[in-house]
C-alpha cells in the first residue's frame, strides 16, 4: 500500500508540473494575442476595450485616456449587398470568431468623386457603421445619437471629417455614424425588380440600409454604454430627408424615440429647380414620372435589349464602377412604395401617422446660397422650369422671385431654393406634429461662417458647429455657437427638450409657431415666413392624392 502511495504522489507531481507547464505556454500564447489586440495601430493610437456583440467581440482606438473616449470604427451592421443581393433588402451580418480589429473606417458607397483631392476607398460594400463612446460597458446606459449623413442620397459618407462623433460622445452620449447605399445602387425602382419582391415594390435599398442599422443599434447598443431604449435620429439635407421618411415608415416604428431633422430636403433636384424627390412607384407626380419609369430610363443605358438576359440579370453582372464613371447620373429620389413609405412624409405628419417622438426641427436663413450654381442661366428659363412643375398655380409662386427685373435673378432664385427646397417642407413636418400631443422645436441658423459672409448662412454650414469640428481657425463667437447647439442637442437627445440649465429659453412650436434664432445671439421669433409659405402651400395643395 505503502510503495501504492508513493507512486500516486509520484503521479500527481508528474501531473502537476504538466499542468504548470500547460498553463506557463497558453498564458503567453494568450498574451501574445493580446497583444496583437491592444497594440498601438498604425497612426499610433492605442487600441481600446473589446466589446461583444451579437455578431462577435471587436476593439476599437482609445482617443483620449482620461475620459476612457473610445470609436469603433467599421462595424458590419449587414451582409455586403453585392452579387445576388444587389437590390434586395439588407441582409443581417455574418459571426465572426476570435476579436475583429474596428481601428479603419469601412468602405463607402460607390458614388462621383469628382473634384475630391483624397477620395476614400468605395465598395459595394459598405454597410458599415462608427460608434464613439466614452463609456464602453453594460455599467452605463447613455443617450445614443445615430447619424445619417446628406449629399443628395447620391453622395456623402459617415466618417467624413465634419462627423467625428468625438465631441458629441465627451458630452454624455454614444455617436454613431452610419453608410448606406447610395444613386441607383440604394434607390433605384424597376418593374422587374418590383417584381421580384415579395411586396411587388422596388427602390428604397438605402433607407432599408438605415433601419437594419437601428436594428443592429437596439440589438447591440448597450455592450457600448449606450441606451437602446433611448436612440434619437439626426441628419442634414438628404440626410434629413431620410429621417423624415423614417418618421414616417412604419417599418421604423418603435426603432428611435427622438429625432432631429435638418434642412429637411423634400422638393427639387439640382438642375431640375421645380421637381418632386419624393416619387410614386407607378403614377407621376406632376411633370416628374414615376419611380419605376425613372428606372426604366435609366436603366436603358446600360443594357442589351436584344439579350436572352433580363434586365436584372444584365445589370447585375455590372461592374458597379460602370455605374458611376462616364454613364448617365441616376436622379436619386425616395419612393412612395406602399411598403417603406406608404405616402409623402408630410401627408403621414398632417394625417397624425408618424412617430410619436419629440422632434426639433430647422434649417439655415441662406439655404438656397449654396446651389445658384444649379440655377438656369436666365429669369425666363427659370420661370420657364416653375410653371412646368406648378402648371396654372405657377404664377403665385413666380410672383414671389421677381424682385429684380430682368438682370441677375440669382438671388431671387436663391430665395426659391430656401423656401421650396427646405422651408415648405420644415413647415409641412411641424404642422403635421400639432396633429399630435408631442413638442416639436424650430431652429433657423442664421451665423455666417468663415469665409461665408457674402453668402449670409447657406445649407450645410451649421454641420461643424453641431459636431463641434470647426477646426483651430474658428473665432471664440463661432466656439462659443457651436458649445451651445452641442449642448441643446444632447439635451434634446437626453430628454426630449432642447432646454437646460444656462441655455436659451426655446419655445415648442405649438405655441404661436414660434422658432430659435441660433446665432451669435439666440432669438424666438414666430410665424417664420408665413406669407411665401402659405404660398407654396397652395401652389403643391394635391400633388400627392
Amino acid at each position: 500500500m505503502r510503495q501504492v502511495s508513493r507512486g500516486n504522489v509520484h503521479m500527481i507531481v508528474v501531473l502537476r508540473i504538466v499542468f504548470c507547464v500547460t498553463v506557463f505556454c497558453l498564458t503567453v500564447g494568450l498574451t501574445g494575442v493580446l497583444v496583437r489586440v491592444t497594440h498601438a495601430d498604425d497612426a499610433g493610437a492605442e487600441l481600446g476595450p473589446i466589446v461583444s456583440t451579437a455578431q462577435g467581440r471587436v476593439s476599437g482606438v482609445r482617443l483620449d485616456a482620461t475620459n476612457q473616449l473610445t470609436v469603433f470604427r467599421g462595424i458590419p451592421f449587414a451582409a455586403p449587398p453585392v452579387g445576388d443581393l444587389r437590390w434586395k433588402p439588407p441582409q443581417p451580418p455574418a459571426t465572426w470568431h476570435g476579436i475583429r480589429r474596428c481601428d479603419k473606417f469601412g468602405k463607402v458607397a460607390w458614388q462621383n468623386m469628382s473634384g475630391r483631392s483624397d477620395p476614400p476607398g468605395m465598395s459595394e460594400d459598405c454597410l458599415f457603421l462608427n460608434v464613439w463612446t466614452a463609456s464602453p460597458g453594460r455599467e452605463t446606459k447613455r443617450p445614443v445619437m445615430v447619424w445619417i449623413h446628406g449629399g443628395g442620397l447620391n453622395r456623402g459618407w459617415s466618417s467624413q471629417a465634419q462627423y467625428d462623433g468625438s465631441q458629441l460622445a465627451r458630452q454624455g452620449v454614444v455617436l454613431v455614424s452610419i453608410n448606406y447605399r447610395l444613386g441607383a445602387l440604394g434607390f433605384l425602382a424597376h418593374p422587374e425588380l418590383s417584381a421580384e419582391s415579395g411586396q411587388h415594390v422596388s427602390g428604397n435599398y438605402g433607407l432599408l440600409d438605415q433601419i437594419q442599422a437601428l436594428k443592429w443599434i437596439r440589438d447591440n447598443i448597450a455592450a457600448f454604454g449606450g441606451d437602446p431604449g433611448n436612440v434619437t435620429i439626426f441628419g442634414e439635407s438628404a440626410g434629413g430627408t431620410s429621417v423624415s421618411a423614417l418618421c414616417a415608415s412604419p417599418m421604423a416604428s418603435g426603432l428611435f424615440h427622438r429625432a432631429i431633422i435638418q434642412s429637411p430636403w423634400m422638393f427639387g433636384y439640382i438642375n431640375d429647380l421645380a421637381e418632386a424627390n419624393v416619387v410614386k412607384l407607378r403614377q407621376p407626380v406632376s411633370s416628374t414620372p414615376s419611380a419605376e419609369a425613372l428606372g426604366e430610363s435609366w436603366a436603358a443605358d446600360f443594357i442589351d435589349q436584344q439579350s436572352a438576359q433580363s434586365v436584372m440579370q444584365q445589370l447585375r453582372e455590372i461592374p458597379a464602377r460602370e455605374f458611376i464613371e462616364g454613364r448617365p447620373y441616376y436622379k436619386t429620389r425616395v419612393t412612395i412604395d406602399g411598403s417603406v413609405l406608404e405616402n409623402h412624409p408630410a401627408s403621414v405628419f398632417a394625417a397624425g401617422q408618424q412617430a410619436r417622438v419629440p422632434m426639433l426641427i430647422g434649417t439655415t436663413k441662406d439655404e438656397g446660397a449654396y446651389f445658384t450654381r444649379f440655377l438656369p442661366p436666365s429669369r425666363e428659363e427659370f420661370e420657364q422650369t416653375l410653371r412646368r412643375f406648378y402648371g396654372d398655380r405657377s404664377g403665385a409662386v413666380i410672383s414671389l422671385y421677381s424682385s429684380q427685373a430682368g438682370g441677375d435673378y440669382k438671388s431671387d432664385g436663391a430665395r426659391f431654393v430656401t423656401d421650396a427646397w427646405f422651408l415648405h417642407p420644415t413647415r409641412q413636418l411641424l404642422e403635421g406634429m400639432n396633429s399630435i400631443t408631442v413638442d416639436a422645436y424650430q431652429y433657423q441658423f442664421i451665423k455666417p461662417g468663415a469665409g461665408s459672409s457674402g453668402t449670409g448662412s447657406p445649407h450645410a454650414i451649421e454641420l461643424r458647429f453641431v459636431f463641434g469640428t470647426l477646426g483651430e481657425n474658428a473665432s471664440d463667437a463661432e466656439q462659443r455657437v457651436s458649445k451651445m447647439m452641442r449642448a441643446q442637442w444632447v439635451e434634446f437627445a437626453e430628454t426630449g427638450d432642447p432646454n437646460g440649465a444656462g441655455l436659451p429659453r426655446w419655445p415648442s412650436y405649438r405655441k404661436q409657431k414660434q422658432f430659435l434664432n441660433i446665432g451669435d445671439s439666440a432669438g424666438i421669433g414666430a410665424s417664420l415666413k408665413q406669407k411665401s409659405l402659405d404660398v407654396h402651400d397652395h401652389a403643391n395643395r394635391q400633388l400627392y392624392e
